[in-house]
């Protein structure tokens, strides 16, 4: 009852920066759900692929109900969005399909993707934030495609849905802004986590599990997160109003600083 307890903690956390930052559930997730698989008895081997399914799952479940919120706001970017979706949802399958759901695809090189990827964000976060000026948007197909291929890669093999890629592309590559930068972010990542949700319910594990379950997402995992992240996520989107840019841009380097100091202990220990 303990672990239920604390994933609906969880999720409500995380939808709640979900909805300041833009960038999806999963970096409070990605850090949770092994902790509640390991004392649940899934074998070592299929943690990885149990984790991106059960994150991806309630990062969808948060990103629904931002979008419906800036649906009736009407702020979407309707051109930006379809085009990321559509690259990112592509790419996002057939990775999950080639590279996680292959016996190769360890917890180890699972932490090593995450550290390297935050690493990066973090070093072009920090660097932005030094910057006074705010540059015309340089948006064109070609960076959209790029953004949309990193986002998709991001979410396929981290369960992070994305989001921690495709920000810093727009806002630091495109100069979008911050708030639209989400925006966009939105909607890519719900596409993405709902494509890639069909795809762990259609995948069995190889092995018998004796919790109920749907393919890789396990019911006692996924819909306490699930609930939570509904919970969390509006009203993080809410708070999102009366932040500034600036603020959410530290929000969302402390929140991806934590998840990377997290994952070196674990690849260390």
């Amino acid at each position: 009852m303990i672990t239920y307890i604390l994933l609906f903690l969880a999720g409500i956390v995380g939808g709640a920066l979900a909805g300041i930052t833009g960038v999806g559930t999963g970096f409070i997730m990605i850090t949770v759900i092994p902790i509640a698989l390991h004392h649940m008895g899934i074998p070592e081997d299929l943690i990885v692929r149990f984790t991106i399914a059960n994150t991806i799952f309630a990062t969808m479940c948060s990103s629904l109900m931002n979008n419906i919120q800036l649906i009736i706001k009407k702020q979407i970017y309707l051109k930006e969005t379809v085009y990321l979706a559509i690259v990112a949802g592509t790419i996002a399958i057939l990775l999950l399909q080639l590279v996680v759901h292959r016996p190769g695809y360890t917890t180890d090189i699972y932490n090593m993707i995450i550290i390297i990827l935050m690493i990066y964000i973090i070093i072009r976060t920090v660097t932005k934030l030094r910057k006074s000026f705010t540059p015309s948007e340089e948006i064109t197909v070609d960076k959209l495609i790029v953004t949309g291929t990193s986002g998709g890669a991001m979410a396929a093999l981290t369960g992070l849905g994305g989001g921690s890629m495709i920000i810093p592309m727009l806002n630091l590559w495109m100069k979008v802004g911050i708030r639209k930068a989400k925006t966009i972010s939105y909607g890519t990542i719900f596409i993405i986590s709902l494509v890639l949700t069909v795809t762990n319910i259609i995948n069995k594990p190889e092995v018998d599990i004796s919790y109920s379950h749907f393919g890789y997402l396990i019911f006692s995992v996924a819909l306490p997160l699930a609930g939570g992240a509904i919970l969390g996520s509006p009203i993080g989107l809410k708070l999102s109003e009366y932040l500034s840019a600036k603020f959410i841009s530290y929000a969302f380097l402390t929140i991806i600083s934590l998840v990377t100091l997290r994952k070196v202990v674990e690849l260390v220990i």
